[in-house]
């Protein structure tokens, strides 16, 4: 990444998690709320990893996988409307699939979900816990797969 004066190899606004620190960044980022939800509003465990689950399902789902363009706009790069009709994620990594950063994002959305499943018992009284946390789970997981890419379901967000 330059600052300053040339061009760039690619659009810092879509690429940014290619940058050094950036997945420290993020992890540190979740952590900080887990934290402020468990101890900031004294929420149980349970709460606190069904919120993240969800919360974070949310907003990657509408940043990541219904946002068209770029979402974070430079000025010192030009797309000259390239990349207009597809998502954030749809434009991570040249459209490249199973890379680095994809993987790690992956990881992220899989690891929130089984630390929501794990705080959670398994009991009758639960199972509508267990049922938020697994569809906010499936419909990031699924939109971030291979087979997924450039889809809109029943035409949706066209």
């Amino acid at each position: 990444m330059q600052s300053g004066h040339g061009e760039t190899r690619f659009d810092v606004g879509v690429e940014w998690l290619r940058a050094k620190g950036s997945w420290t960044f993020y992890i540190m980022l979740l952590a900080s709320f887990r934290i402020f939800f468990g101890l900031g509003l004294s929420l149980s465990p349970m709460e606190s990893w069904t919120i993240m689950n969800v919360v974070h399902a949310g907003v990657t789902f509408i940043v990541f996988h219904w946002i068209k363009g770029n979402p974070f706009h430079t000025p010192w790069v030009d797309m000259m409307g390239k990349g207009e009709k597809q998502t954030w994620w749809e434009q991570i990594d040249g459209s490249v699939q199973n890379t680095p950063s994809r993987k790690f994002l992956i990881c992220v959305v899989v690891f929130l979900y089984l630390a929501a499943v794990h705080s959670t018992p398994f009991e009758r009284q639960f199972f509508f816990v267990h049922a938020v946390n697994l569809i906010a789970f499936l419909v990031v997981f699924v939109a971030k797969l291979p087979f997924m890419h450039g889809v809109r379901i029943f035409g949706i967000n066209r």
